[in-house]
């Protein structure tokens, strides 16, 4: 097996105080601390990258020497990028995973917490109600182990620190950590009818230009037939959007003025051709037209059928809605769209029919969808759940099964048994072979069907003793229990995820849905017990005290530095904190009082160029003067986004020159961004706009990067200083706009359009 590179910032992180650079103040006060072994509290403050986790790492080896790990608590435990949840933003639900929410939230590669605005997630509450709540933060952190949790049905992969939320002998929720989960454990999950509101599908986005000028006037637009309007979402568009998403394909030219849509079915499908027909013809207004075409096992065989209708708009509202944003747009990136997750459950149903195309089995029994797109086969998983249906996902098939007269149960209604059974002996009542049926024998019983439990409470007349209140409410509720079938542990070398969700602290994860508990480790329960417990035992070997690294102590809550404070007070004899943050300003005053604050500022040039140098000296690379610009330019004095960078670019090639650091960094030139300002400055507005769509599409670069260099470029612009005030002005108002969603490129266009309105007065 091939061992993966070790991540040059921590090959080349300090060990010592000494070799920290850039910080020498700093490193000189905390050196006669650590001389005479005699810490205060300390709180490091400062710009990411500037050497505050190091060195909280390197007072822990040189205080504790060897052992220096069994004496050092550091808190975090999260799930892996690719961990399927659902959200909803300003009322628009999607299925989506961690790694698509950090393009969204996390601005560089070094950020460790974000704060979203207005986004929800699908939680538990007390009354056990299915529901979105708010999340307060995103976070992340590396990890070199991670655990792939496979139970019925689905999968989830976490750090071996996190938590799900499990039922407890006496019917409470309770977290039990990853790491102690065995096969056969049970764990949470749902079926639900989540509401939805009626939706209007937006095609005027799409709309083609009905006009056309032309050097003799202007003429109605020759290739535009029909124009589709803006249309409700009812039961015949939700199937046929489903059918798209099993059978269809969208197809523009190359100029993207031309396009069609194809759906291929089976000869023999007619009730479907029909009814496709029906809804593009009548209710939309197309045209169609049926074709044969070749089986897609014997392309010598003409035994399929491919109804096609040319409409440019309707071909691109597909393109724009199924592919979510993939590069490639085939079978294999397929997605269910948001609008569809946000509807009412009615019309979810007849988009589950509508993708009866790529099934076998009969609707209302057993289905099996198949799909080259596992991400497509995860949504289905989670759109039925939430739409009152049992599904399951694997690779390659999800499936859905409904309760019939021959199942005893389905897996989504069972319940553990323990809790029932300690309570029905607690009341002297006798559990009979035929009550028992629906679980494995008495005492070694794992679970039992919800229809079996009410039947025996009621039969036993129950209902109405108030010991058995909390568990009527988990009968009665959309939660029950899946099995743990394997833990497999294995390497890994990457980011994980969690968030805060007050209130709950809990949230739905995995291809489907499991309770996890939110194991951030920024509430106040881990302050009350995890910190707690570990700062009143004693260190090992002959320093008083042990050391707690709270990262990112910023990001705390309210209440969870409160608690802390008085943590901080009552175990000073055994442990020593040291609080890392971007922002002392978020640290309430009592605890910034009872420690020694130290602030570390961003890195000089000459101070970043020497480890670069010195790694590349290190690696055997060849590193080009221009190529260190670069990299100083890009990482803005932050060492650990410099070091990464160079990582990046020298598993390309040994030589590193200043193309290959801009190509792999998402930034553009300085001199490019430059001049596309001076451009616009002088009145060349077509000419600028045109090097910002290279530097969007030509170069790839994201709206958002290109908006922060513009920025930076201001200020190196030959211009009175008012002029600079109002484009800044300008650029703060542009960059609300893209982190509230606008349009990246009208945003920047904006912006130089602003550009050439200066100049212009300039010239006045």
């Amino acid at each position: 097996m091939v061992e993966a590179e070790e991540i040059w910032v921590e090959k080349y992180r300090p060990e010592k105080l000494s070799d920290i650079v850039g910080q020498d103040e700093v490193v000189s006060r905390l050196q006669s601390f650590v001389d005479k072994k005699s810490l205060p509290h300390l709180l490091f403050a400062g710009p990411a990258g500037t050497g505050k986790t190091s060195a909280a790492l390197c007072i822990a080896r040189e205080l504790f020497g060897v052992g220096w790990r069994q004496n050092l608590l550091e808190l975090n435990a999260s799930v892996a990028p690719e961990t399927p949840i659902l959200v909803r933003t300003r009322g628009e639900v999607k299925r989506t995973n961690f790694g698509e929410l950090a393009k969204v939230f996390f601005n560089s590669e070094n950020q460790k917490y974000a704060y979203p605005e207005g986004i929800e997630i699908l939680s538990l509450d007390d009354g056990y109600n299915v529901r979105f709540m708010p999340v307060s933060v995103i976070s992340r952190h590396r990890v070199n182990q991670i655990a792939k949790v496979k139970y019925e049905g689905g999968v989830v992969r976490t750090s071996l620190d996190h938590s799900v939320v499990v039922i407890d002998d006496g019917g409470n929720l309770a977290s039990k950590s990853v790491a102690n989960l065995a096969w056969g454990d049970l764990l949470l999950t749902f079926v639900t009818e989540l509401p939805g509101e009626e939706k209007v599908l937006d095609f005027g986005i799409h709309r083609p230009a009905q006009f056309v000028d032309l050097r003799s006037g202007r003429i109605e637009n020759p290739k535009v037939k029909t124009i589709l309007n803006d249309r409700e979402l009812d039961d015949n568009l939700a199937w046929l959007l489903g059918m798209y998403l099993a059978e269809g394909c969208a197809v523009l030219d190359k100029d993207g003025t031309s396009g069609v849509t194809i759906f291929t079915l089976g000869s023999q499908e007619t009730n479907e051709i029909q009814r496709l027909q029906d809804t593009l013809e009548g209710a939309m207004g197309l045209k169609t037209q049926l074709l044969p075409a070749p089986s897609g096992f014997d392309r010598t065989r003409m035994s399929a059928l491919q109804l096609r209708t040319c409409n440019t708009q309707l071909a691109k509202f597909f393109m724009h809605n199924f592919y979510d944003g993939a590069a490639v747009r085939d079978a294999t990136t397929k997605r269910v769209p948001s609008f569809v997750s946000s509807s009412p459950v009615r019309r979810r149903l007849e988009f589950l029919k509508g993708y009866m195309g790529d099934a076998t089995g009969e609707w209302n029994n057993y289905v099996r969808y198949s799909s080259r797109s596992q991400e497509c086969l995860i949504d289905i998983a989670w759109l039925g759940r939430i739409s009152g249906l049992n599904t399951s996902c694997y690779q390659g098939e999800a499936r859905l099964v409904w309760r019939l007269p021959s199942y005893s149960y389905l897996k989504t209604e069972l319940l553990p048994a323990r809790p029932f059974i300690k309570l029905f002996e607690k009341f002297d009542i006798p559990l009979h072979r035929y009550f028992m049926r629906h679980s494995l024998y008495y005492k070694r019983s794992k679970r039992i069907s919800k229809h079996a439990l009410k039947e025996f409470i009621r039969k036993n007349g129950l209902e109405h003793k108030s010991e058995f209140a909390h568990l009527l409410k988990l009968i009665n509720s959309p939660v029950s229990t899946v099995l743990v079938r394997t833990v497999e542990i294995s390497s890994y070398d990457g980011y994980v995820y969690d968030v805060s969700v007050p209130g709950a602290e809990v949230f739905w994860g995995g291809t489907t849905p499991i309770l996890l508990h939110n194991s951030d480790e920024r509430g106040i329960d881990t302050i009350r017990t995890k910190v707690k417990d570990y700062a009143r035992t004693r260190p090992i070997g002959d320093v008083p005290y042990k050391l707690i690294l709270l990262d990112e102590s910023d990001a705390l809550t309210r209440d969870a530095q409160h608690a802390l404070r008085r943590t901080m007070e009552m175990y000073t004899h055994t442990a020593r904190f040291i609080l890392d943050c971007n922002y002392s300003s978020r640290i309430i005053e009592p605890i910034q009082s009872r420690c020694t604050v130290f602030r570390f500022k961003r890195l000089a040039e000459q101070d970043i160029a020497a480890a670069l140098k010195r790694i590349a000296r290190a690696e055997k690379l060849t590193l080009v003067d221009e190529a260190v610009k670069a990299i100083i330019y890009v990482s803005e004095g932050d060492m650990r986004r410099a070091i990464n960078v160079l990582q990046s670019a020298a598993a390309l090639k040994k030589r590193i020159d200043e193309k290959a650091i801009y190509e792999i960094s998402a930034a553009a030139k300085p001199e490019e961004v430059r001049g596309m300002l001076e451009l616009a400055l002088s009145g060349k507005f077509d000419d600028a706009r045109a090097k910002l769509l290279d530097l969007l599409v030509g170069q790839g670069l994201a709206g958002e990067d290109v908006l922060q260099q513009v920025h930076r470029e201001i200020f190196n612009l030959n211009l009175p200083e008012p002029v600079k005030v109002k484009l800044i002005d300008k650029v703060g108002e542009a960059d609300f706009r893209l982190t509230e969603g606008a349009n990246e490129r009208i945003q920047l266009e904006a912006v130089l359009a602003h550009f050439a309105l200066i100049g212009d007065r300039l010239k006045e």
